[in-house]
């Protein structure tokens, strides 16, 4: 398994920094450098806490991971099983993406005027980083 190159590719598909990920996922940004460039291999807790950090199921960044020869010791059934598995929650996360929207436009179209409190505070936190 290459979970450095998984990383790699996850977080350019995220278009997030190596700092940002760092972050969100509490690890030192040169450490993260190191897993990226394969000089690390990261324990099953860190690899957890990056796909959470990226939004992503384990189970796709394992899938990331894996390369011809690994694939030569995964099992028909387990290949069926984890197909299923992320067939599932890709289906479940379209599901939530609908009535996002669905709810998105049903606001959009209300006839109440304004600035949400949220939205003032990313106006107001956007105007002091402006020089």
């Amino acid at each position: 398994m290459n979970y450095g190159k998984a990383v790699r590719i996850a977080r350019s598909i995220a278009d997030i920094s190596q700092s940002k990920l760092a972050e969100s996922a509490d690890l030192d940004r040169s450490y993260l450098s190191l897993i990226e460039s394969e000089k690390r291999q990261p324990t099953l807790e860190t690899l957890e806490s990056i796909s959470s950090a990226l939004g992503m199921p384990f189970h796709l960044l394992t899938l990331l991971a894996t390369e011809k020869k690994d694939s030569d010791r995964i099992a028909v059934e387990q290949v069926n099983e984890l197909a299923k598995s992320l067939t599932e929650l890709l289906l479940e996360h379209s599901k939530n993406g609908d009535e996002s929207r669905t709810a998105a436009a049903t606001s959009k179209n209300s006839k109440r005027v304004g600035v949400s409190a949220r939205g003032k505070q990313a106006g107001a936190a956007l105007a002091r980083t402006r020089p």
